[in-house]
């Protein structure tokens, strides 16, 4: 079976259980999970449209890229997340990918060891990539396990964007 996306809803009874224990559960089973809304008007916060300023690392990047004139790609992933290892196995070593990526800035980001960033570019779930051009508009953002073919679709997408 083929999925968009390993992404579910769990509806839960928090007399019975908090949602601590939920998130703990399926990270120990090997997914990404988050509590992003409730029934009384909580909702998850906005991905930003440019990427923010006062993070070394990405400071770093965007002055890489405008001078280069080359996109970047930001591929947030965990060491336990099941998805981003398949992806690092599949997709990341697809000869096509590769080529592409030789023309992008890549920058992989540990969602535990940066907290903050990963926070304030509101990613909820994992694998999250954020391709990004030269000036540091977000261009598109992918969600959940990406095929090949796909990922090589909206690079190619990207750079041609970037090129014109």
């Amino acid at each position: 079976m083929r999925l968009e996306r390993d992404e579910f809803v769990i509806t839960f009874d928090e007399l019975k259980v908090t949602p601590q224990i939920l998130i703990a559960t399926i990270r120990k089973a090997g997914y990404t999970a988050q509590v992003v809304g409730k029934k009384d008007g909580g909702s998850a916060r906005a991905m930003p449209a440019e990427l923010p300023g006062g993070f070394p690392l990405l400071d770093e990047a965007l002055a890489q890229a405008r001078s280069t004139r080359r996109p970047i790609v930001l591929d947030f992933s965990a060491e336990w997340c099941a998805p981003c290892k398949r992806m690092e196995q599949t997709t990341f070593a697809d000869a096509k990918v590769k080529e592409l990526l030789r023309r992008c800035i890549l920058i992989r980001i540990d969602v535990d060891g940066q907290v903050e960033l990963t926070q304030r570019l509101g990613v909820v779930g994992l694998p999250d990539l954020r391709l990004v051009t030269p000036d540091g508009r977000v261009f598109r953002n992918l969600r959940g396990y990406q095929f090949p073919d796909d990922f090589a679709g909206q690079l190619e997408r990207l750079l041609q964007a970037v090129e014109r």
